[in-house]
């Protein structure tokens, strides 16, 4: 279990309170939708997507652990319905998560004409931030964003940290300085998983070094790690095991004090939300009796 000396910032996202000591409120789970081949007709599916999200909001209020919908947008094309959908089924905040940086501004230009800029995380800023996107997103600015601390020039937990701060050797500034001179009023860390052989360690080793550095809501996505693993994709018994281990994933970068966790499609939202609650309540216990950490009243540790 950890406490921090660092003074740690807490976002306040409506309702949700991310970030402060482990222990001091429940990790927020960030479910994803409209990934590839989720559906086989996407646009035909939105009664389908919108029974996803109200079982992610049930079951997120039954455990007492706080979640959010990552909309996964690929094309120019699909900017808009994507983005009536999300305005119109979901109450505040939900995340955006866009690969491409041409699609990004379509996002922020679509957003603004609706808005809705107060209501988003940005996902993300990243090392292929580039200059018309940087300036765009100055003048069209999300409430929060995810910094995404990849590196693929030094995978180290150092190398991570470099990429926040100074932008490693790709950047001219860290992706921090940036979300400050852009205005994201919410910036959240995401420590980058990375595929074994490519620093998947250090992708939860940099959690309590991020969470001491900059003393900022610190997550990631370990399920990408998982997904990513090709001696798991040939074993026999993968269909079997794989859920257990998908949630199973999510207590490592949790034990080590992560805020927020993106745990991959929004249909296992049961599994990784109820295990959120059990990881939760372990870390909130030895937070009171060994650090005197206040737990939130709406805490797992005292609603279940």
């Amino acid at each position: 279990m950890f406490s921090y000396a660092e003074e740690q910032t807490t976002h306040e996202l409506d309702d949700m309170k991310v970030g402060g000591q482990p222990g001091e409120f429940p990790t927020l789970m960030v479910g994803t939708m409209f990934y590839e081949d989720q559906f086989k007709e996407p646009i035909s599916s939105l009664d389908e997507a919108s029974e996803l999200i109200d079982r992610q909001n049930k079951i997120s209020e039954k455990a007492s652990v706080p979640s959010m919908v990552d909309i996964f947008i690929y094309e120019k094309e699909e900017v808009r319905w994507k983005l009536d959908f999300a305005l119109d089924k979901i109450d505040g905040f939900f995340s955006v998560d866009v690969p491409e940086s041409e699609v990004r501004m379509k996002v922020l230009e679509y957003l603004e004409e609706q808005d809705s800029l107060d209501r988003v995380i940005y996902n993300s800023l990243n090392l292929g931030l580039e200059e018309e996107e940087y300036e765009l997103l100055k003048d069209k600015t999300p409430a929060g964003a995810i910094l995404l601390a990849y590196n693929p020039q030094d995978n180290s937990t150092h190398g991570r940290k470099e990429m926040i701060s100074e932008g490693g050797v790709l950047l001219d500034e860290g992706l921090l300085e940036m979300s400050e001179k852009i205005g994201v009023e919410y910036p959240l860390l995401d420590t980058a998983a990375t595929t074994f052989g490519e620093g998947a360690c250090e992708a939860v080793r940099s959690v309590p070094v991020f969470k001491t550095e900059f003393g900022l809501p610190v997550g990631c996505s370990l399920h990408n790690t998982l997904e990513a693993w090709r001696w798991l994709d040939q074993y026999e018994h993968k269909g079997e095991i794989f859920d257990i281990i998908d949630a199973a994933v999510d207590n490592l970068p949790m034990l080590l004090g992560a805020d927020f966790i993106y745990y991959g499609p929004i249909e296992n939202a049961e599994r990784s939300i109820v295990n959120a609650a059990f990881t939760d309540k372990i870390i909130a216990e030895g937070a009171q009796d060994y650090f005197g950490i206040e737990v939130s009243e709406a805490h797992p540790y005292h609603k279940l």
